[in-house]
């Protein structure tokens, strides 16, 4: 089972988002797959009660830390966690048990600020990356945090832009995913590809003009 962790201590980062995304992806494909939402907000659990598709799945996450040995025994195939801002205490023994830690960061000077000390708790970790969000195309501000977030460690090639189709879809209980044919849905679907390379071991982009394997 793979297990992926939304983490960030920075609020409204766009890291539920990116976690109702990728599930709904990982659903799309076929894979049996879970969410579970350790934020006291609720935003996930929220999305969970207007969505009107059975999957994927909503996990209870009000124990503090998900039972990922109970969700692996039921047979999911993947297991998408999204836990609060800051660094909640059952957050250290969590990290380790990740398939792969995604760090949405959106190109703000108080986002890319608090991304350094983020890459230093998560370097021993075997796969993990930041994932740019709520990013403008083509804008300075965009190609600056761009090249700030690759000098600090591992970025996703994958950005996922401001684009009205994610909050649109959240009202109905969806993913932009699920908008065929859109540049939300392209991107969900990259990075959900970019997170199955990340947990196979082959090689990953990193945001430049040459891949490289995890580090």
């Amino acid at each position: 089972m793979r297990v992926i962790l939304l983490h960030t201590p920075k609020g409204g980062s766009g890291k539920s988002t990116v976690a109702r995304e990728l599930a709904v992806a990982y659903a799309m494909a076929g894979q049996r797959t879970a969410l579970v939402d350790l934020d006291p907000q609720g935003t996930t659990t929220g999305w969970y009660g207007r969505r009107e598709a059975a999957e994927p799945v909503l996990l209870d996450g009000r124990g503090g830390a998900p039972d990922i040995a109970g969700a692996a025994a039921a047979g999911l195939d993947v297991l998408v966690i999204d836990t609060p801002p800051a660094t909640p205490p059952f957050l250290p023994a969590l990290i380790p048990q990740a398939s792969a830690v995604l760090v949405p960061v959106r190109p703000s000077p108080d986002d890319l600020l608090a991304a350094a000390p983020i890459a230093a708790n998560l370097a021993g970790h075997p796969a993990w990356a930041f994932v740019l969000t709520q990013a403008p195309t083509r804008s300075r501000l965009t190609m600056g945090a761009v090249r700030q977030l690759a000098a600090l460690g591992r970025l996703a090639p994958v950005t996922i832009g401001f684009r009205a189709d994610f909050p649109a879809a959240a009202i109905e209980g969806k993913a932009a995913v699920e908008f065929v044919s859109t540049k939300a849905a392209e991107e969900a679907t990259q990075l959900r590809t970019y997170v199955d390379q990340m947990t196979s071991g082959k090689p990953v982009g990193t945001g430049g003009k040459r891949g490289k394997a995890p580090r």
